[in-house]
């Protein structure tokens, strides 16, 4: 592999691939391949196919370039492919050269970018093209907008306490969640609550504000037994404990007073047993699909031996799955008048996150979009994916989340993997870029610049607990335990602002999890879902957080993107209008010593934000040189007249 380097094709790039990113159906996409004059290249074949339908396209020389950054002598071959069918195409390019035939095509970690050259075929590793729907459109004020994500229970109580009648609540906000199993039960069944509601979250609006975010983030509110509220037992009401569906409604109004916009958290591959529609424990008055099969609410579940085997969401008893199909239950959720996506979003929700979106299927979600968009046509629906899901396969299929039919946009997981990769070295400067470069150019662009970036969530470690060291071996009673203190938290929180100086500095949506900016620590649920500590907070990451909503202008939420590594060191460059940003990532434990890039200012480029204070930069001459400290981040910027 890679023996013939006078093949050059990098799918990164718009000068071999243009326009970058998903194309929409009837867009024309320009592919160009560069063969070195030595191999005399006699013909270029793109062969392209959808599924088995196989296309071989012969590609047009075109100009001879004597000199380029991509080496010397060099002839062009290119074509424009229109792509007419919405899905997922494959390519690769064959080279008859002096040589013989060469194959020309995507690296073995299948992150496209420069291509591997081969002489034998092997169609495994095909670059690929995310064809989306013409009329495929995500809101506009999605796109770079600063999310904050909240777990309702944990984030501040309102002197009105809602009604904790059945719950099992906490003296002291301080205190650590439950962890450990049910002496009775046998399994941990997260029935602790601390008391968090809707009114402490009207409350802390301007706090929010602060943090200049503008999009909320809930995790479920609707009336369940456990604290996560992912066990749904009444879909039309708020947990009394949380509050009312007027407050909510409070909630929704006060919030879009400071310009931020509320999405809900919807859990629809499953429902709790403890709820009107299973009533397992029988505490509801309706009779449910578990007492009978007379039940309104049978047909939603799929029974192997009534009742008490039946298919539940990865085995968890609780956790009864649904049939999204089902045509009752899908006109209940989805599309009848009065529809539980329709109702809150009636009472003033701006959109959805979709939980487990790869257990949904493909028609569930069309129709739901459907429905949603009907409602409100800029509702965002935003799909819990953990991996690429441009080329996300599950349940034996092909799933169609971005083809413009499905989802508008995806939590990022990828990026998470991709920070904590570079930051921990497991990984170099230059694969963080290639993941990166990656996920825009399978993404439609406008997901891309709604992505649901983010460091911690409900569901995995918080950042400055991942950024010290993997804790999943550890046994619950030491992850309840753990705690990085003294020289590992210095390093730990260090790192922390260079992630999420990455992280606000990358097109998408920079999402931060309640208490992240705080200093909060905790491994896996439910160590990560602690009370915020209002008033202990980390006073040195809550500024940095504000300075980096403070920072985050047009060019950031809009502009476009420039990755490269030069080494250890990380440089995002965006631009937008007439603005340019230029920001620099040392992740080492050593000083790093650059010349920068002055040919984007016109004046000498001006530091607008630092991570530590120990940035240099020295005017010399023969350019700018810079200095950055031990795990520094620098911004530097420039208006263009």
């Amino acid at each position: 592999m890679e023996a013939f380097k006078g093949i050059i094709f990098d799918s990164h790039s718009a000068v071999f691939r243009c326009p970058q990113g998903a194309i929409t159906c009837g867009e024309t996409l320009r592919l160009s391949v560069f063969v070195s004059a030595a191999l005399k290249p006699a013909r270029v074949t793109l062969r392209l196919w959808e599924n088995e339908a196989e296309r071989l396209l012969p590609m047009e020389k075109q100009r001879f370039f004597t000199h380029t950054p991509y080496g010397n002598f060099l002839q062009e071959f290119s074509l424009n492919v229109s792509c007419e069918t919405i899905g997922l195409l494959w390519y690769q390019f064959w080279v008859d050269t002096s040589e013989g035939r060469l194959y020309c095509g995507n690296s073995e970690d299948m992150l496209g970018g420069p291509c591997t050259v081969r002489t034998e075929p092997d169609y495994r590793y095909s670059y690929r093209i995310n064809v989306a729907a013409a009329d495929f459109s995500v809101p506009e004020w999605a796109q770079g907008a600063i999310m904050y994500q909240i777990f309702p229970d944990r984030f501040f109580r309102a002197q009105r306490a809602g009604n904790c009648k059945g719950k099992r609540l906490h003296h002291r906000w301080s205190e650590a969640p439950d962890y450990l199993p049910d002496p009775e039960k046998g399994y941990y069944p997260a029935d602790d609550f601390f008391g968090g509601n809707l009114k402490g979250i009207q409350e802390k609006l301007p706090y929010l504000k602060s943090l200049h975010v503008q999009v909320l983030y809930l995790n479920p509110i609707f009336q369940a037994y456990s604290n996560h509220r992912y066990d749904t037992g009444d879909y039309e009401l708020v947990d009394p404990l949380l509050g009312t569906r007027q407050d909510f409604e409070e909630l929704c109004a006060a919030a879009e007073e400071q310009g931020i916009r509320v999405i809900l958290d919807g859990v629809f591959s499953h429902t709790g047993s403890n709820s009107r529609y299973f009533n397992r424990e029988g505490q509801y008055a309706s009779v449910g699909a578990y007492q009978s099969q007379a039940s309104p609410y049978y047909s939603w579940y799929r029974f192997k031996e009534f009742p008490n085997q039946y298919d539940c969401w990865w085995g968890v008893w609780s956790l009864p799955c649904v049939q999204e199909m089902t045509h009752s239950y899908s006109e209940y959720i989805l599309s009848s008048p009065n529809s539980i996506v329709k109702r809150w979003l009636k009472s003033g929700a701006a959109g959805w996150r979709l939980d487990v979106a790869d257990e949904l299927p493909d028609e569930f979600l069309a129709l739901l979009r459907r429905c949603v968009k009907e409602e409100k046509s800029d509702a965002l629906i935003l799909g819990e994916v953990w991996e690429d899901a441009a080329n996300k396969i599950s349940y034996g299929k092909q799933r169609e989340f971005l083809f413009g039919r499905c989802l508008d946009s995806v939590m990022n997981y990828p990026l998470r993997e991709a920070i904590i990769g570079f930051l921990t070295h497991m990984f170099s400067a230059e694969e963080f870029c290639r993941r990166v470069l990656s996920l825009r150019e399978n993404y439609p662009v406008q997901t891309f610049y709604s992505l649901m970036n983010f460091l911690s969530t409900h569901d995995v470690e918080r950042i400055t607990t991942r950024l010290v060291g993997d804790t999943a071996a550890l046994s619950r009673e030491e992850k309840a335990r753990y705690r990085i203190d003294g020289d590992a938290l210095i390093r730990a929180k260090a790192l922390h602002k260079l992630a999420a100086l990455i992280l606000y500095a990358l097109p998408g949506m920079p999402c931060i999890y309640y208490g992240d900016e705080a200093g909060m620590q905790g491994c896996t649920d439910p160590f990560n879902r602690g009370t915020y500590p209002w008033g202990k907070e980390d006073a040195e990451l809550l500024a940095w957080y504000r300075a980096l909503g403070e920072m985050r202008d047009e060019t950031f939420r809009k502009g476009g993107l420039q990755l490269e590594a030069a080494g250890p060191l990380l440089s995002i460059r965006r631009e937008y209008a007439c603005a340019f940003r230029y920001v620099l990532i040392n992740p080492t434990d050593d000083c790093i010593e650059t010349m920068l890039d002055a040919s984007y200012f016109k004046d000498e480029p001006k530091l607008l934000l630092d991570t530590g204070g120990g940035t240099q930069l020295t005017v010399r001459e023969n350019g700018c040189y810079l200095l950055l400290p031990p795990f520094g981040g620098a911004v530097f910027g420039e208006c263009f007249t």
